[in-house]
């Protein structure tokens, strides 16, 4: 069986290798249609992949919600007319790729909808794979096959994009949206890239230690308020070691407390650590939860990242804070108080377990190879 993968971002398709990698395993082929960065990350991952460059002009940005906090909504007409002069101008070369590799079945992240019409103009299934608490796509992939049904036409999908056949999801169940319609488990499997681990991660610390990690596409990784008060926080706390995943470019001296060891796979240290401060992204929170690592959240006015405080916070596994809100107002100390509060409380650590093991209890992907070849089979 041949499988095209198609992502719009690098950490939409770390959320994907797995299953990947297990469809390999089984004997398939498998080839990743994206732009350079996801390309990139499909190579380092050992998946073959053709890059698909993007149309000039605005992309759909991740940032497409209004500000204010809590439960940024995206604007759907704005996201609609993006869609459309996206997609218009970028189907062309999937389609160029799909019919060159002759996939029996498309597996696309929920907003690369490039995918969808790929499948729908070859006539082969298409499956969803979520990245984590997914409150948009049970309302966006309709909105988007509505919205592209004329462009799909126009390429030779006479049905417009394809209905998803089959969407997977990594989510553990008790941290789902409950708005998200019902998808197939499938286990979460850290992949943050390759790296060798670290000598201090071998050795405990002698406090605690505390993972920092905003991504590579949120402005916490250069703004310099925020990052002067997160390092300034973060040394004040006693008996505690931090380590930084990036540290933003002209940054200051760290403080002796603050470790920042370049670009480490977080799979590599985090089952060390004692908690995380991160942007809201699904892939770092899972990676924490595969470890049972509790989290607190700096909220975003982002729908997705804002989920995924939500829902942590609703099952008592971390907690968000609106820093933006307490530099706003020159409140100081809220992001240490709020650290050591979860390090303190023993209920985060509690929850973040139980989640862990409700990760271990899914599906491996693996086992679900064999739904897939008969999804592909049956066309």
């Amino acid at each position: 069986m041949r499988v095209l993968i198609t992502a719009l971002v690098p950490s939409h398709l770390m959320a994907m290798v797995p299953v990947a990698w297990a469809l390999r395993a089984a004997g398939h082929e498998v080839l990743v249609a994206g732009g350079d960065a996801v390309v990139e990350r499909a190579a380092a991952a050992g998946i073959s992949g053709v890059r698909v460059s993007e149309p000039p002009g605005p992309r759909v940005k991740r940032s497409a919600a209004p500000s204010g906090l809590p439960g940024a909504e995206p604007d759907w007409s704005v996201l609609r007319e993006r869609w459309r002069q996206r997609v218009d101008g970028i189907v062309d070369e999937h389609l160029t790729v799909a019919r060159a590799f002759g996939p029996q079945l498309v597996i696309t992240d929920p907003i690369e909808f490039s995918g969808l019409i790929v499948a729908g103009v070859l006539g082969v299934p298409a499956v969803v794979h979520r990245w984590g608490p997914d409150r948009i796509s049970s309302r966006s992939i309709p909105l988007a096959i509505d919205t592209l049904t004329d462009i799909a036409v126009r390429r030779g999908a006479e049905n417009g994009p394809a209905r998803p056949a089959l969407t997977l999801d990594p989510c553990p169940p008790s941290l789902q949206c409950p708005e998200a319609a019902p998808a197939t488990p499938v286990r979460f499997i850290p992949f943050n890239g390759a790296g060798t681990p670290p000598d201090w991660a071998a050795k405990p610390p002698t406090g605690r230690r505390v993972c920092v990690s905003f991504g590579g596409e949120t402005k916490l990784l250069n703004d310099p308020d925020v990052w002067e008060t997160l390092t300034g926080e973060l040394a004040a706390l006693s008996d505690t070691e931090t380590v930084v995943t990036a540290v933003p470019a002209g940054a200051g001296p760290l403080p002796p407390s603050v470790r920042a060891p370049g670009a480490v796979p977080l799979d590599l240290f985090l089952g060390g650590c004692d908690g995380m401060v991160h942007h809201g992204g699904a892939g770092t929170a899972l990676t924490g939860l595969a470890f049972g690592v509790p989290q607190l959240i700096l909220a975003q006015p982002n729908p997705s990242w804002l989920a995924v405080g939500e829902r942590l916070e609703a099952c008592d596994a971390g907690a968000v804070l609106d820093l933006d809100a307490a530099l706003r107002t020159g409140r100081q100390g809220e992001l240490g108080a709020a650290l050591a509060d979860l390090l303190s409380d023993p209920r985060p650590k509690q929850a973040a377990t139980a989640l862990a093991e409700e990760i271990q209890a899914q599906p491996s992907p693996a086992e679900l190879v064999p739904e897939l070849v008969a999804l592909a089979a049956a066309g």
